[in-house]
């Protein structure tokens, strides 16, 4: 059923559902008028998304139409954010679109022909719903799952079943505002279980609100330092720390970088990094904080330069000391 939301609470609902969208790299696209869904990328355009469809697709019919559709979301930690509104044509190409994000840092990939075979659609959302899982389901979900740093434009859509229909029914409801729903707990791509009441969110708060973009970013920059710095992120980790409400043993002492058999960054935030750390000692969580609160995900990287060369000027030191 729908929650209802309190005032005090509605701008972190708000800050979630827009983090959410902004995190998104692709979108569930439910189409009530040909009954039909489909997986789609996505694009968060200042709180509307921009959905990337095959050019002949039925969605492109639909948003030439003005029909209504639904987009659900999935978080970074099990949360689930349902727009609804009027599907339309977007007035920029594909290409423009992906010349746009190549100047802010991101790429289209396309898993099967080229991008002139994609269309840009764009949903006037006119309601908003989110939907958070179970304590017990954050619980074992933990934090920072990973996700691929590049939105896929999927084209696939199929007519949905009996199920899906339904979903597709329900999704008017933003229209009327009448009845109650509780949240799809079907697991649509293995992420969506166990979930709470959906909460609508005020459209005020929703279109005032900015995302956390650190937050909605995290699981792309956790992959990057993985994959495209481990060198970097074993130095880090020597000089990691005990987290916070840890006892100092659990950490270790510090090693040096030589002895760090093995490192890995599990999640980020503005503060800092986690990181599991193995050494001659076993494995363990370790800490590194950052000399300043990330303030965008771009000034991470001046912060990790900054953290290295701290750790250079330490090993220097040490070396003198030793001679």
């Amino acid at each position: 059923m729908t929650s209802p939301s309190t005032d005090v609470d509605m701008p972190v609902l708000a800050e979630q559902a827009r983090t959410i969208l902004a995190g998104g790299r692709r979108a569930l696209l439910t189409l009530p008028c040909a009954n039909v869904r489909g997986w789609a990328g996505l694009i968060d355009d200042g709180g509307e998304p921009l959905l990337i469809v095959g050019a002949d697709s039925p969605p492109v019919h639909c948003a030439g139409a003005g029909r209504r559709a639904r987009v659900d979301v999935c978080g970074h930690n099990g949360e689930r954010l349902v727009l609804a509104g009027v599907l339309r044509l977007a007035p920029e190409s594909t290409e423009d679109l992906v010349d746009r994000l190549a100047d802010l840092g991101r790429t289209i990939s396309v898993t099967a022909g080229d991008v002139s075979d994609l269309r840009v659609l764009s949903l006037s959302v006119d309601d908003v719903l989110i939907c958070l899982p179970d304590r017990a389901e954050r619980a074992d979900r933990g934090l920072g799952s990973g996700r691929a740093a590049q939105n896929t434009a999927t084209s696939r859509f199929r007519p949905a079943g009996p199920a899906a229909a339904s979903s597709s029914r329900g999704s008017r409801m933003g229209r009327s505002g009448r009845g109650s729903r509780r949240a799809n707990t079907v697991r649509l791509d293995g992420r969506w279980s166990a979930l709470g009441p959906a909460r609508r969110v005020d459209l005020s708060s929703y279109a005032l609100t900015e995302p956390d973009l650190i937050a909605a970013y995290a699981p792309d920059l956790v992959r990057h330092l993985n994959d495209e710095h481990a060198t970097q992120v074993r130095l880090l980790a020597a000089h990691g720390v005990a987290p916070a409400g840890a006892p100092q043993e659990v950490a270790g002492a510090p090693v040096r970088p030589l002895e760090v058999i093995g490192a890995s960054v599990t999640s980020l935030d503005r503060r800092g990094l986690d990181l599991w750390r193995i050494d001659p000692d076993g494995a363990r969580q370790v800490r590194v904080a950052f000399s300043a609160p990330l303030v965008e995900p771009r000034s991470l990287g001046r912060e990790l330069r900054l953290l290295l060369d701290g750790t250079a000027h330490g090993a220097d030191e040490t070396t003198c000391g030793t001679d």
